[in-house]
């Protein structure tokens, strides 16, 4: 006659409940962040201006970084229905999440006051995407 062993269900017990806590522990950790760095995400906070002045127009620009991977910005395009042509504005320059750039640049051309333009941003990401952002800014004087 063989005897039953209470051994395998004690252990099976406790095996389910290590399991339950293991995984309640990374949903609790993936709930507060702490997993956060496995996922990208892309953010770029963009802030226009458009000046029209007699002496010319000017972009005023504030880009900043608000993801967790770094960003490469291109350039920059205007485009509006009275510019000859859409402007390109070289950057060239990398942003680390949190790191904010301003700039001011001179428009040729003759903007109209009342008149909005369209503002693209073109960044590359580390792994090679291409990241834009497009704004419709209001010219004013």
């Amino acid at each position: 006659m063989r005897s039953k062993k209470a051994v395998s269900s004690i252990l099976g017990t406790i095996l389910i409940i290590s399991i339950t806590l293991a995984l309640g522990g990374l949903l609790y950790g993936y709930s507060k962040g702490l997993f956060g760095n496995l996922s990208t995400n892309e953010d770029l906070t963009t802030n226009f201006q458009l000046q029209v002045t007699p002496a010319g127009s000017y972009l005023l620009y504030s880009l900043k970084d608000d993801g967790n991977v770094a960003l490469h910005l291109e350039y920059i395009v205007l485009n509006g229905s009275n510019l000859p042509k859409p402007y390109k504005i070289n950057i060239n320059e990398t942003l680390q999440p949190g790191q904010q750039i301003q700039n001011v640049t001179w428009i040729p051309g003759t903007l109209v006051s009342g008149n909005y333009y369209t503002v693209i941003v073109y960044a590359i990401l580390q792994n090679g995407q291409i990241y834009d952002t497009i704004s419709s800014v209001l010219a004013a004087s």
